[in-house]
């Protein structure tokens, strides 16, 4: 804290004095003005009496008249011929015109006697010889004012000081890896705003880091298992067991680390910055019927309702990953839902809503905005009956972002779970 202390004060007793001297010159310059105007008729006045005492006598007794007359005036006055003093060629012609002279530098008034080589020599005044020079009593002035800065100064700086403090030490245990820790700041103090910031990327941080920890563990499971079975498999067949079986359990390990490895690759690309999705107009109820009809079961697809009135309405979309959410929401319902799919298709105020029913056990209040994250699953869902990896609704999620759109999580009117897309789009239609 010294070093900056020393820096801010230094910086503002700098400012300050410097700009005291500017102001104290301006000011001065106005007084010197003032006064010099005054005291110029002051002593116009005071040599026109002494002429009057002088008008009436030889030049002979003027010094003595001087000398008399200095005991009643306020100022020292003397008598002095023409050439007494150095003038230079304004001064000198002002001087035989009969102008009162002021030599600064001597701290003088001369006026020349009016037909005579004399002149009347007022002073010198210390108060003309003063208003150039600076009193030590003027630097202890300048140096008290300067000190009293520091204690303001050091008010102010302390607690900003305390308050930065107290983020750098959060900084370093963020960059030691304690991605809890967080900096609690006064809502007035100065740096609350950075407080905030820090506060926010420090929480974001944590999340992307457990996350991140999710992700490989749950990558990791989802590997070792059907490698562990493949393995077990290879052993079996070393050991004479029937082949055929084993080698088609094994293609069915393989599918499944290679769907993973799909799954993950298409999540990585929808979290690129580079990702731009492909929007074009598409007409809906045909493309919806297609992926429907991919998911039927017993000859039975997904019920498809569409809520606008339009026959062949046009909705702007990325066919490929839109396409791919929908196939991830309807694959959901088969695996964990009942026999019964209802999709419904509506549009309002320039928001499209593709909602996705089903009759299956639903899903818990509390586990709908986890299910959003990449490799979370309910529990039970990892048995060997349902599968899945994690990633289905997060890629839904992903992709509904790059709509710039959303997807809510409710329960359905059949008691299972109900999957909400949401995004903008205009509604055409070519009749």
């Amino acid at each position: 804290m010294r070093k900056v202390f020393l820096r801010f004060y230094l910086t503002v007793v700098v400012c300050f004095l410097a700009t005291s001297l500017l102001i104290g010159g301006i000011y001065k310059q106005l007084i010197e003005r003032t006064n010099q105007r005054y005291l110029t008729d002051i002593f116009k006045s005071t040599v026109s009496i002494i002429e009057e005492e002088l008008g009436d006598l030889p030049p002979s007794l003027w010094h003595d008249e001087a000398s008399r007359l200095r005991g009643k005036l306020p100022v020292p006055v003397q008598i002095e011929t023409l050439g007494e003093y150095s003038l230079n060629e304004e001064n000198q012609k002002s001087l035989e015109k009969g102008d009162i002279i002021l030599l600064l530098d001597k701290g003088l008034y001369i006026h020349r006697i009016h037909k005579t080589d004399q002149m009347v020599v007022l002073g010198p005044i210390p108060f003309l010889t003063d208003l150039d020079n600076i009193s030590w009593l003027d630097f202890l002035a300048l140096f008290m004012m300067g000190a009293a800065l520091g204690l303001p100064t050091w008010l102010w700086l302390r607690p900003f000081w305390r308050d930065l403090l107290q983020i750098i030490q959060q900084s370093r245990r963020v960059g030691q890896g304690d991605f809890a820790a967080r900096v609690t700041l006064d809502e007035n103090s100065a740096l609350a705003s950075l407080g905030v910031t820090f506060n926010g990327m420090a929480h974001d941080v944590e999340e992307l880091t457990a996350s991140r920890r999710a992700m490989i563990d749950a990558v990791s499971h989802d590997l070792r298992t059907p490698l562990a079975r493949m393995r077990y498999r290879l052993e079996a067949i070393k050991s004479g067991a029937d082949s055929t079986a084993q080698v088609a359990a094994i293609e069915r390990d393989l599918g499944q680390i290679d769907e993973l490895i799909e799954e993950w690759l298409t999540m990585s690309s929808l979290d690129s910055p580079q990702m731009q999705m492909n929007i074009q107009p598409q007409p809906m109820m045909p493309w919806l019927n297609k992926l429907a009809n991919e998911f039927s079961l017993d000859g039975r697809p997904p019920e498809l309702i569409s809520h606008i009135d339009l026959s062949d309405p046009y909705m702007e979309i990325d066919s490929y990953y839109l396409g791919r959410a929908v196939s991830n929401i309807l694959s959901n319902a088969r695996r964990y839902g009942g026999d019964t799919i209802v999709m419904t298709l509506s549009w309002q105020d320039g928001q499209a809503q593709l909602v996705i029913d089903d009759n299956g056990e639903g899903i818990p209040q509390e586990q709908r905005s986890r299910l959003l994250q990449p490799f979370t699953r309910m529990e039970g869902s990892r048995n060997k009956a349902t599968g899945g990896f994690g990633l289905g609704l997060a890629i839904v999620a992903m992709i509904a972002r790059g709509h710039g759109g959303s997807v809510v999580i409710d329960t359905s009117p059949q008691g299972g779970a109900r999957i909400i897309l949401i995004w903008p789009t205009p509604l055409r239609s070519l009749s």
